[in-house]
């Protein structure tokens, strides 16, 4: 695993597709599956590259959380008509009482017809770029 820290400036949520939200009370990680779009000099670091140059296989990390807010809408299709869902908000309050700063960034969950809002009040941030192979499957 390769760790980017302070590098929000250099990567783009707005589309990215999300998985598993793990939450300590400190620190908050975010997995991201694809559709994330780096700056150049990041985008040789990924194992998980499409020709549009979006990445993925990554944990977005916020350290010193003291908010971390997700609120998710899924949709269908009625009579080729999409129908959005009401907002399944999810709130974890932090222990963190710092110096904090703003991340907003939206996308949607892998597995699911949805859009998904994120805001967390964190101070610092980091990129964890996982190997190929990263993590392991266990049997």
């Amino acid at each position: 695993m390769q760790i980017v820290k302070n590098c929000w400036s250099a990567i783009e949520t707005f589309n990215c597709q999300y998985g598993a939200l793990l939450f300590d009370g400190g620190s908050a990680s975010i997995y991201v599956n694809h559709w994330l779009a780096p700056d150049q000099y990041l985008i040789d670091r990924f194992s998980r590259r499409n020709e549009g140059g979006f990445v993925g296989h990554c944990l977005l990390v916020f350290v010193g959380v003291r908010r971390c807010l997700r609120e998710v809408r899924t949709h269908r299709r009625v009579d080729g008509e999409v129908v959005w869902s009401h907002p399944v908000r999810s709130e974890y309050e932090g222990d963190f009482s710092g110096a904090t700063e703003t991340f907003s960034f939206e996308g949607s969950l892998q597995g699911f017809s949805s859009h998904v809002k994120w805001e967390v009040e964190a101070s610092e941030f980091e990129l964890h770029i996982l190997g190929r192979d990263e993590p392991a499957r266990e049997a």
